[in-house]
């Protein structure tokens, strides 16, 4: 009976010392163990997705010509682009590009500085350098390739057979106060086609009225 109990015991010795070898010298516990990857995909973390590159207006515009006006108190609207994109596109074709900016200074204030910079090619018609004060919502197109040309100081100048750029300004209802709008296309835009489209619906931008 003793010789029974203790090759017993002593079974058991071996059992658990074979065990904690297995085991390292360590107790197993299920909630350590690591979970298993699902397909062997890593997660992706929203921070590590990149974003879409953010577009530099006006280094666009100097690419073009360094002498393009550029307002200094304006900013490129992205959301304004975007929908003004869709407009151009249709109006001037798939070809033609846009760029928005807009600032929070007065109409008066953009106005004068666009008519004073042009008033320095003699193929600019002069004008007042302010605007009139009878318009609702006064606005200003100017087809850049004519205007800049024969500057009264020698210096850059937009050739009439680089990319077009006719320029678009208009006063705004609400703010931003003023909206600046370069419209780029690969051949000359006719006047009939630079008229602003009539909106479909009410539109905060200034561009979708006449």
């Amino acid at each position: 009976m003793t010789s029974h109990r203790a090759s017993a015991v002593a079974s058991l010795l071996i059992a658990g010392a074979l065990f904690i070898r297995c085991t390292g010298g360590q107790e197993s516990n299920a909630a350590e163990e690591q979970a298993p990857r699902k397909n062997g995909i890593a997660s992706t973390s929203p921070a590590a997705v990149s974003q879409a590159p953010e577009v530099d207006a006006k280094a666009a515009l100097r690419s073009i010509n360094a002498a393009i006006p550029i307002y200094a108190g304006a900013k490129y609207r992205d959301d304004l682009t975007r929908r003004d994109s869709v407009t151009i596109k249709n109006q001037y074709g798939p070809n033609a590009e846009v760029y928005t900016l807009a600032t929070d200074d007065s109409f008066p204030q953009v106005y004068h500085y666009y008519t004073t910079y042009l008033a320095q090619f003699r193929a600019y018609p002069a004008q007042s350098p302010y605007p009139a004060t009878t318009q609702t919502w006064r606005t200003l197109d100017v087809q850049l390739n004519q205007a800049m040309q024969d500057p009264f100081i020698p210096g850059d100048m937009l050739k009439p057979g680089d990319r077009q750029v006719m320029l678009q300004i208009a006063e705004t209802e609400a703010e931003p106060k003023t909206v600046i709008r370069y419209v780029i296309t690969p051949q000359p835009i006719q006047s009939a086609q630079a008229q602003t489209p009539k909106p479909a619906a009410p539109s905060t931008n200034a561009f979708d009225r006449e």
